[in-house]
């Protein structure tokens, strides 16, 4: 197995703790809904170096996604706003900490499921072992040279290949169908 190396980690924050530790405690207590010692840790790191606080931000909008993700599908807009509103103050400002600090209570309480990381990792899994996905027949339509060689038309298209799902309650079909009548038409004249 290859050696695992990432330069940052083999960092020491300001009060002597390994930086792994504290990014891997940061998470894990925002897994946990641990509020208290979440701001404790990322706080170790803001107060370390604007490279600590840095990399702090992108672990919360990691979270945001890796363990919120549909518990809470809009979690990385909220913290993503706060990322962009903490770049308004110097990095000595103390209104500066505010933002993580929110985005972190607010992390710890959302309601949390890990399932697009599990999927990102079977993915990468397979992909390593040489699994390629096979490309669907609904794929091959009159926007590939497959599908035109194939004489996929606009008729099929409309029909198969711009079908979405699941389809809106209130989804009005007659748009779709005035659209398939003048294309027909259309052929018909020509």
């Amino acid at each position: 197995m290859a050696e695992y190396y990432d330069a940052w980690s083999n960092t020491i924050t300001k009060n002597g703790l390994n930086a792994d530790l504290v990014i891997s405690a940061l998470q894990k207590c925002i897994r946990r809904a641990d509020e208290d010692l979440a701001m404790r840790f990322a706080y170790e790191l803001y107060l370390t170096s604007p490279f600590h606080e840095a990399k702090m931000w992108q672990r919360l909008l990691v979270i945001s996604v890796e363990d919120i993700g549909f518990g809470n599908p809009e979690a990385p807009i909220l913290v993503r706003n706060l990322f962009e509103l903490h770049k308004e103050f110097d990095y000595h400002d103390g209104d500066r900490t505010i933002f993580f600090l929110q985005a972190i209570r607010y992390l710890c309480r959302c309601k949390k499921e890990r399932s697009t990381d599990n999927i990102k990792c079977i993915i990468m899994r397979e992909s390593a072992k040489g699994e390629v996905p096979e490309i669907p027949d609904y794929a091959i339509d009159m926007h590939t040279i497959e599908g035109r060689e194939k004489g996929r038309d606009f008729a099929h298209f409309l029909n198969e290949a711009s079908k979405v799902t699941p389809l809106a309650d209130d989804y009005d079909d007659q748009y779709r169908q005035t659209l398939l009548a003048m294309y027909e038409e259309e052929k018909t004249n020509n």
